[in-house]
């Protein structure tokens, strides 16, 4: 996809290397609500804490299974891990150790989601039912059943009034959080529904399908409606995050790539390429960065950059350089030419507009056959 308006550039920072061993691929990733750590199920049947920063690793919790969907308490003590074993299980953050396990569903969890006070937690599974739990007692408050084949994505409304889910059937239930009885199904999509995710005031919802496409929704609506649809990749949808003041959206597909939407013109601003398809997003808390898992194993963070501003420091000085016209001074540009590329690193200086605004530098310099030192 080409978008000669897009003026975001997404610096790439890896935190997590491509896996060396099939037993460090991610399966699923989640972060904090604080933005401190983030939790990565590996193929291994691990769930590791990382910082979310540098990826320092801070705990490991060993299952016997492997995990299927991650979610974590928005109070932080607890992650929770859906597995093929068909139950939740929780584990505490600190200890490393299960302190709790859900048994309910008949085949594997595939989606799990908090509500936004943490008292309470949604499970969708390949059985095609969704389980309200108690989080104090660990007991099951309501099943809901209106699907026709595996729940593979599931949200909580942050007004805390409505559970969304996403079925490999094609359809999107409305759930009422409070009875768990549906609201509305909704067929907009073709084929499987990969995710569905709450802008952070909830008046927004994105679901991503198999069809290619996503689905925007007014959600201060009940039942919620259509506002509009998005396409852009060229396979299936599979991951979708907003960022924290709502200003951006990202997506991540099965063709390897990103894109960065800009809410207000609903417009590709940013684009990135991956090495493996892209299986999950998570946005910093306050800040205009998220992390992208990928199926080669690698997590990478994302910082969203302005391209305008990258440019104009090679701009200003290409204008120098046509305007002064003094080839006495050509040491003193190619040194400025050294500093502002410095700032820099390799895969950033050869992207599309970068690099052509280095190559009129070289040209006007006169050293695009040469190496600058």
């Amino acid at each position: 996809m080409e978008n000669q308006d897009q003026n975001i550039f997404l610096k790439p920072t890896i935190l997590r290397q491509q896996a060396e061993h099939g037993a460090d691929i991610t399966r699923r990733f989640a972060m904090n609500r604080v933005g401190r750590m983030f939790a990565a199920a590996l193929q291994d049947r691990s769930i590791r804490l990382f910082a979310a920063e540098d990826a320092e690793e801070m705990q490991v919790m060993q299952d016997d299974f492997l995990s299927t969907s991650l979610a974590f308490s928005p109070k932080g003590d607890i992650v929770a891990s859906g597995t093929v074993e068909r139950v939740v299980k929780l584990w505490d953050i600190r200890s490393g150790e299960c302190v709790g396990t859900l048994e309910g569903h008949t085949y594997p969890v595939l989606s799990l989601s908090f509500s936004p006070d943490g008292s309470k937690l949604v499970s969708g599974s390949g059985d095609t039912t969704l389980i309200i739990w108690d989080m104090d007692n660990q007991s099951q408050m309501r099943r809901m059943k209106g699907h026709g084949f595996y729940v593979v994505a599931v949200d909580w409304d942050p007004n805390d009034n409505r559970i969304v889910s996403g079925s490999v059937d094609a359809n999107i239930c409305e759930w009422d959080s409070n009875t768990g009885e549906m609201i509305a199904r909704h067929s907009e999509h073709r084929t499987a529904v990969r995710e569905v995710r709450f802008n952070p005031n909830g008046t927004k919802l994105v679901s991503g399908s198999s069809d290619l496409t996503m689905v925007l929704w007014d959600s201060t609506f009940k039942p919620m409606k259509v506002d509009r649809t998005l396409q852009a990749h060229e396979s299936e949808v599979r991951a979708l995050g907003f960022s924290h003041d709502g200003k951006y959206l990202a997506s991540g597909s099965s063709d390897k790539t990103i894109l960065l939407w800009d809410m207000d013109t609903l417009q590709v601003q940013g684009q990135a390429s991956t090495m493996g398809e892209i299986d999950g997003i998570e946005w910093y808390p306050n800040q205009h960065a998220f992390i992208t898992s990928d199926g080669t194993g690698a997590i990478l963070r994302w910082d969203v950059e302005d391209m305008g501003a990258m440019l104009h420091p090679f701009q200003e000085l290409l204008t120098e350089i046509e305007t002064a016209n003094d080839p006495n001074r050509r040491d003193e540009f190619i040194q400025k030419f050294d500093e502002i590329s410095g700032r820099y690193d390799e895969a950033t200086l050869q992207t599309k507009n970068m690099f052509y605004v280095v190559w009129q530098c070289k040209r006007a310099l006169g050293i695009l056959k040469g190496s600058v030192k």
